[in-house]
Formats: C-alpha cells, structure tokens, sequence
C-alpha cells in the first residue's frame, strides 16, 4: 500500500525507509520489553527491522526534525485496515500515527480500523479516549496476558452532490457568498465530506460554447497533499462526461501544477509553449447516449 507523507501536528508521518531501520528498532524494543510482547518488537534490531522492511511489512514513523520519534505496522485484511507494534518516542507521536493511520484508511474508502493489543493499562483506556471499543479478546496461556482487539468506525470519506445545509461550510471554505446555495443544489457543485464535515468544494462551470470549466479545488488544511484533489478534479470530470461535454479544463495554478504529472496520467495537458494556459482534457461525452446521471 502507498502512504503519502502527511504532516500531523508537528510531526511528519512518512513509510519508513531502509535508513530508519536503526531508529525503529530502538523504538521497538523500548516500547515491547514483555516476554509475551511479539518478539519481532522485543528483539528488534536495525538488521531484523531492515529485514521487515524489505519483505513486505508497511512500517510508518513519525518524524520530528527529521529525527524518527514514533513507528508502526500496518495492514489490511478484508476491508479492515489492521496496526500493531505502535511505538512512541515522545508525546504525541503515538497519537501523529494513529491519525496518519485512520487518514489512509479513509483515503481507501475503509470503514473500520483495528489494533490488537495486551489487555493491560493503560492501552485499553488510552485507545477507548481515541474512540476504540473493544470487539473480540484472545485467550492466553497461563502467565501471560490476553489480548483484546479494539475497533473504531471511521467516517465515510466522500465526493457528493453540494446540499442546501452546505452553505455555510462552503462560505468557510470558498469564501464566496453562501446565499446561492442555501436556495438548493447547484448542478456542478461538489463537496469533499468527512462524515458530516464539509472539508472541500470543486465546481464546473459551463462556458456555452460545449467546454466545462472545472475550479480548481478549495480543500481545508489537513486533507491537503493526500490525493483528495485528485478524486474531486475525477468527480468533477465525470459529471461534466455525463452532461455531454466534449473538453474540460483545469486553471493551471500552483496546485493543481504540483498535480501535473498524476493529471497526465488522467489525460489532462497544459497547453505547450502557452505559459499559464490551463490543462484541457477531451471528454467521451456520455449524455447523447443515454447514460444515466449518476447524481440522479
């Protein structure tokens, strides 16, 4: 699985590289010194952890002046994102990669994230204030501790159709006047949602002369730089498909150029030689086939 580097409060929270073997694995067998703790963790050493790395386990750190301060494993197993060996060298850290953590899995479209952890305090109580029930426990054998499995239900990150009870978010965001969307659905109109939380809009725009003029998108902070844009420009796109246009275009901003190469690869181009022209896409225009609207 791809992670793409997401600042967290001051932490980096990055896939770990063959060069952090070392710092992981001080982590690693600081926070696992258990007998019953996965000896992957307890004997952890740059050699072993380099080893992980190279076979296929997905270790994130979080980075605090580009020292390593926190690690993780993570998994994903029948539409459940899974993590374990979370180790923390400093406050925060933990909590930086769990967040990294449940904002990956919702970039997937995953519902549900799960630890499976000693059930000793203070982790349960620790996991419980980040909103993790528990949801199954292991038996252990005598002398050693069981094990429980924690959940948390993740809220579904979303594209959709603008709504009257938007406006107020889309002010936020845009700064435009909320006014015109309080009146309803605005054909055109999408919204990045976060659960209940508007967190993006994107617009397209008829010129009258068969080209759709897509915005470029307005997105908050913290989903910036996750591949966000990416889906809401492709959301966009499809709409202006489906209404029978036969060419898009993008503004070409600083944004949307540091987009330029995963634009490409969606068949979006600058023009050439034409400094600030925006990126066209021509469309297989839907709509004269009957197609049906997928916003309907």
């Amino acid at each position: 699985m791809s992670f793409s580097p997401r600042p967290v409060g001051r932490f980096l929270v990055r896939a770990a590289a063959v060069e952090d073997a070392g710092a992981v694995a001080a982590l690693l067998a600081s926070a696992f010194p258990e007998a019953d703790d996965p000896p992957e963790a307890r004997t952890a050493t740059a050699e072993s952890v380099g080893i992980l790395l190279q076979t296929g386990h997905d270790i994130l750190v979080a980075t605090d002046a580009d020292a390593v301060v926190g690690a993780v494993r993570r998994r994903e197993s029948d539409g459940i994102a899974w993590f374990d060996l979370l180790a923390s060298g400093c406050p925060g850290a933990g909590r930086a990669l769990v967040r990294g953590l449940e904002t990956a899995a919702q970039d997937r479209g995953l519902r549900l994230i799960r630890i499976e952890c000693p059930d000793a305090y203070p982790l349960p109580d620790l996991f419980g204030r980040w909103g993790y029930l528990p949801v199954g426990r292991t038996r252990a054998a005598p002398g050693l501790r069981e094990s429980l499995t924690l959940e948390r239900r993740l809220a579904l990150l979303t594209v959709r159709e603008q709504r009257r009870t938007d406006a107020a978010a889309i002010a936020a965001i845009t700064g435009d006047d909320p006014w015109p969307y309080e009146q309803g659905h605005r054909p055109g109109c999408f919204v990045l949602a976060d659960g209940d939380r508007v967190s993006g809009v994107i617009t397209v725009r008829d010129d009258r002369m068969g080209t759709a003029e897509i915005a470029e998108p307005a997105i908050l902070e913290p989903y910036r730089g996750r591949g966000l844009e990416l889906w809401m420009i492709e959301r966009a796109t499809i709409h202006a498909e489906t209404r029978g246009f036969h060419t898009a275009t993008l503004p070409a901003t600083p944004l949307t150029q540091t987009l330029q190469r995963d634009l490409e690869d969606r068949r979006w181009f600058p023009a050439e030689g034409v400094r600030g022209a925006p990126y066209t896409r021509q469309l297989e225009a839907q709509a004269e086939e009957g197609i049906g609207d997928p916003d309907r």
